[in-house]
């Protein structure tokens, strides 16, 4: 069963399970554990890069993400702008075949990303172009 999320939530509450604390040391991992206890209100933009990009609660995640990349595409976490954005284009096929409302505004959004992308060939242009065209060929 599918909880509705709130505000308040968190994906802990929402997936109805418990993670045990992480028994090696690594940042990312101690991170995820940590983000999936957090109220989904207090997620930064950095938070749901990270837990986005590791595909952790997406269906709670990705709309907030699309709240931020519809006011800016290229909205940033820790990383570049347009961090966010890849992490999202970077999702598994199944979750956008699952969520094909979210997908269509996310293309919309990759797409006035990736025009304004063309006439910049920084780093971060490139790894937008290149998320898209992952994005697009996985259909």
């Amino acid at each position: 069963m599918t909880r509705k999320a709130t505000p308040n939530s968190s994906i802990e509450e929402l997936e109805g399970e418990r993670w045990p604390e992480p028994d090696f040391d690594s940042h990312l991992v101690r991170e995820c554990n940590r983000l999936r206890r957090l109220q989904l209100r207090l997620f930064t933009v950095e938070n749901l890069r990270i837990m986005l990009g590791q595909d952790i609660g997406s269906r709670y995640l990705v709309p907030l993400a699309l709240g931020h990349l519809e006011a800016d595409p290229f909205v940033a976490g820790d990383f570049y702008p347009g961090d966010l954005l890849c992490a999202v284009l970077s999702l598994p096929r199944e979750f956008w075949s699952a969520n094909p409302e979210l997908r269509r505004r996310v293309a919309a959004v990759a797409g006035r990303a990736v025009d304004v992308a063309i006439a910049n060939d920084e780093v971060p242009a490139k790894a937008i172009r290149k998320a898209h065209d992952r994005f697009v060929a996985n259909g």
